[in-house]
């Protein structure tokens, strides 16, 4: 019965190491790993999988050296699969990012894994790749809301309930999706180039923030809420024989005093446990002002520490910027990163729309200077957060005829910075 508790030149050595982003070791207190998993590469397990065709879109900057193979590629960031056995649709050179959430079939979890893998058919008869995410949060199958304890959601634009992740029940859930059904289906397909974490405690089900006052949620302490963040990495780990990457652009919680420590405490983990090629982060609100200067808010700047160490380590690192070029480039505006035009008043929670009468309005210029700082090619500010990114998630609006990368060679060129 469940219980409601309701961003300046950087060495052009770089660029042999890049890449590029729709929306919005402490103590283990968890549990157990899943059947006592075995990190790969032990116990006579293969940790990577020899380059072939199915690593087409990953590489490795300086053969003969340890460093690890990453993702590279301009992917799209399509609109999410709606129906059960509905198809994306994408314009990208490279592939989408395929969007589904757990619930898309309601409880049955084999006619999930049957759209899955359509799309994943789709894109390679196109000769594409693609990442796969699936949402949670609130979108979780009814079977699995009835078995669990839950919390009733309430934001501006998200509710609904969810399983707290350190569930028992939500956890056994999770892992015969995944290990059973999804991770057995998509297992050696060719166009399968990653897959996201998720878990309940993000607030549109594939972020990494979960916009709620800690006091105002029934927190069970650092040790088990890292735990059975650990523990869902495991569940995603066995499932599936691509890099697990998560959404690392936040922090967790609402107010002035984030949790920072989770998301490092996740990274560092994947990558100790699982090895640094099957791991990855991506930042889903890319753009260079959040780490200009002096930042622009707790729950951005304070992932700092967690990209600087996945970019010293080489590690894999997306960007789905936080919003399209196109039609929203002055939400790349910032006083020490550039005007890129100014936006237009809005309603409360909604994101603003920029005034495209506005002679700064300049969807080029926000472009290029995004992707040539993501590449790490060149910055705009100082200080600012330092990276190599090796792959892109950009939104459907600059793909189309009209869109920048079409009309724009410079914004292609900085775009195509990403390419495998």
């Amino acid at each position: 019965m469940n219980t409601e508790t309701s961003r300046t030149l950087l060495p052009l050595l770089a660029l042999l190491v890049v890449a590029a982003c729709d929306s919005e070791s402490p103590t283990d207190g968890g549990p157990p790993p899943i059947d006592a998993a075995t990190p790969p590469g032990e116990d006579g397990g293969a940790s990577e999988r020899d380059a072939g065709p199915d690593d087409a879109g990953r590489t490795t900057p300086d053969a003969g050296t340890d460093t690890p193979e990453v993702i590279r590629g301009r992917f799209e960031s399509t609109a999410a699969v709606r129906e059960c056995g509905g198809l994306a649709r994408w314009q990208s050179p490279d592939g989408p990012l395929l969007k589904f959430s757990m619930d898309l079939c309601g409880d049955d979890i084999d006619a999930l894994a049957d759209t899955i893998v359509a799309n994943l058919d789709a894109v390679t008869a196109r000769g594409h790749r693609a990442l796969v995410v699936i949402n949670q949060g609130t979108n979780l199958p009814d079977a699995w809301l009835a078995r669990c304890e839950t919390y009733e959601l309430s934001t501006t634009r998200f509710g609904g309930r969810l399983c707290l992740p350190w569930d028992p029940s939500y956890q056994a859930d999770l892992r015969a999706a995944l290990v059973d059904v999804i991770g057995p289906r998509v297992r050696d397909h060719a166009a399968l180039e990653a897959v996201y974490f998720t878990t309940t405690t993000m607030t549109n089900g594939a972020e990494l923030h979960f916009r709620v006052e800690r006091s105002d949620f029934p927190y069970p302490g650092d040790d088990v809420f890292r735990g059975a963040y650990r523990r869902v990495m495991d569940i995603h780990q066995q499932a599936f024989d691509v890099p697990v990457v998560f959404e690392a652009g936040h922090c967790i919680w609402s107010g002035e005093s984030p949790d920072c420590e989770t998301p490092l405490d996740l990274y560092r983990y994947s990558r100790d446990t699982y090895g640094l090629r099957r791991t990855g982060v991506a930042i889903w609100n890319c753009a260079e002002r959040f780490w200009a200067g002096a930042g622009t808010g707790p729950e951005t700047y304070g992932v700092l520490g967690l990209l600087e160490e996945a970019n010293a380590d080489g590690a894999s690192i997306g960007c789905q910027t936080v919003g399209n070029f196109t039609r929203q480039a002055c939400r790349f505006s910032d006083p020490d990163v550039g005007d890129y035009g100014a936006s237009l008043p809005s309603s409360p929670g909604m994101v603003p729309p920029c005034d495209e009468d506005d002679p700064a309005f300049d969807p080029e210029a926000a472009c290029v200077d995004t992707m040539r700082w993501f590449a790490g090619v060149e910055a705009r500010a100082e200080p600012t957060l330092r990276i190599r990114g090796t792959w892109g998630e950009n939104w459907s609006a600059e793909f189309a005829p009209t869109g920048v990368y079409e009309t724009s060679a410079a914004c292609r060129e900085a775009i195509d910075l990403l390419a495998p």
